[in-house]
């Protein structure tokens, strides 16, 4: 059954608890929290357990834009609790604006995401297994979507399982991950590739960089999540966390304003540290302000996870 965004209709799932989302504004009467898909939506990840060495931080925000007429973004992050200590699932999508129904997918994708995630990760399967689970449950679910030929909803994809001691993100489409250290930015990296025309034609060495971002066909997306969609296996990247930092998920309408990692780390405001997690909401929310005082004209997502000692540890 085609599940509608949270901005048509409120009756989906909580990612958080699975409670249907049945209040007026789409926030889940259960436990309160607002699913986005909607105009704006915040989001805070909730407190780890005490006791855990490295201790994961999280905030994810979300806004319309100025020049869109609706939100086709959607994100969601939860902490699972398992045998072995906490996990983190997060993911971030952007509705493919060029086939109607983006919205509709992308809040799909992240509500079916979050909970395979929760699910593979309570039956035991470790962080590469959950990772692979969540990125196809969220293509199955987008799939599922088409009410036929030529009509398939679409979407782009990235999500990040993490634990205390490593992190995996895998991606489809061109929404992206970085690593940022807010206190030497010049070592923070994009952490993904994307699937688009411009970086396929670097990558085959038929043009240079700044030809092909210069090319209209630039952003066109070359792998997304829909029924119609070409290879649309994710890709993975994992490593271990043995280091503080920040990792940030987002849709291109944050980093086609700030697309260089050090850029992205330097607007991060002082307070984005593992040990605050006001801070680490106010951090989402400036890179989406800087996006939305550059122009804003895409839907704006940032999840910021910030990773690193817990407090006298």
């Amino acid at each position: 059954m085609p599940i509608e965004p949270a901005s048509v209709s409120p009756s989906v799932s909580c990612g958080a608890c699975g409670e249907p989302t049945t209040g007026e504004d789409a926030r889940c009467e259960a436990c309160g929290r607002r699913p986005a898909g909607v105009e704006h939506a915040e989001d805070v990840l909730e407190s780890p357990d005490a006791g855990a060495a490295l201790i994961v931080l999280g905030a994810g925000v979300t806004d319309r834009g100025h020049r869109r007429r609706r939100n086709e973004d959607a994100f969601d992050l939860v902490r699972v609790a398992t045998d072995t200590g906490d996990v983190v699932v997060a993911v971030v999508c952007d509705g493919v604006a060029s086939v109607p129904g983006g919205a509709t997918a992308s809040r799909a994708a992240c509500d079916v995401a979050v909970a395979a995630g929760r699910e593979a990760l309570a039956g035991g399967q470790d962080l590469d297994e959950a990772a692979a689970t969540t990125a196809d449950a969220a293509r199955r679910a987008v799939a599922a979507l088409a009410p036929g030929a030529g009509q398939a909803p679409a979407c782009t994809y990235v999500a990040a399982v993490l634990d205390a001691e490593r992190a995996v993100v895998s991606w489809v489409g061109d929404s992206r991950a970085y690593w940022l250290c807010p206190a030497t930015p010049e070592d923070s990296a994009v952490l993904t590739e994307d699937d688009s025309w411009a970086a396929e034609m670097v990558a085959a060495g038929v043009v240079g960089a700044a030809d092909a971002l210069s090319d209209p066909r630039a952003h066109v997306i070359t792998r997304w999540l829909a029924a119609d969609a070409p290879d649309v296996v994710a890709r993975h990247r994992s490593w271990a966390l043995d280091d503080t930092g920040v990792l940030l998920l987002c849709s291109d309408g944050v980093w086609n304003h700030l697309p260089d990692p050090a850029v992205l780390a330097a607007a991060l405001p002082q307070a984005t540290t593992p040990t605050d997690a006001d801070g680490v909401h106010a951090g989402a929310l400036a890179l989406v302000d800087a996006a939305l005082d550059d122009g804003g004209h895409d839907n704006a997502t940032a999840i910021l996870l910030a990773v690193g000692p817990a407090p006298g540890a």
